[in-house]
């Protein structure tokens, strides 16, 4: 499986905006900036996420970008979702025994469960120092 830098700018993007949950807004320019990414690029993956209501705006000098719910509410499953064509952790094909498909399935359906039972919570209260790299190979 590999996200696209869709979904991983807006998992950046939404990390950053539950960090300052119930404190201050967010401009998309400065979380850009923070992470080196375009500005540009990134409004366009915030429209979607402020289409699927995970996010909400307020114009004006004290406006920004702001979570459209709690942090613990958020699943990384439910970003994914919204950013992603397709998220697949393995693709079958018709040559598949059903031996596979049953490996397949459960490759999947563990994928899932992480996705759907890990908050913006889970991730903004995760300890850093015990990721020693960020590509992980299995």
């Amino acid at each position: 499986m590999k996200i696209s830098t869709r979904g991983r700018y807006g998992l950046y993007f939404m990390l950053a905006l539950a960090r300052s949950y119930g404190e201050h807004k967010r401009s998309v320019k400065s979380i850009a900036d923070e992470r080196g990414i375009s500005d540009l690029y990134l409004e366009q993956i915030v429209t979607n996420l402020k289409r699927a209501e995970l996010v909400k705006s307020t114009r004006g000098a004290y406006g920004g970008y702001e979570l459209n719910h709690a942090p613990d509410e958020i699943t990384v499953g439910k970003i994914f979702r919204t950013l992603e064509e397709n998220i697949v952790a393995v693709e079958g094909d018709d040559k598949d025994t059903d031996t596979e498909r049953y490996l397949w399935g459960r490759i999947r359906d563990a994928l899932r469960d992480v996705l759907d039972h890990t908050t913006l919570l889970d991730m903004v209260n995760h300890d850093d120092d015990e990721i020693d790299d960020y590509m992980f190979y299995i």
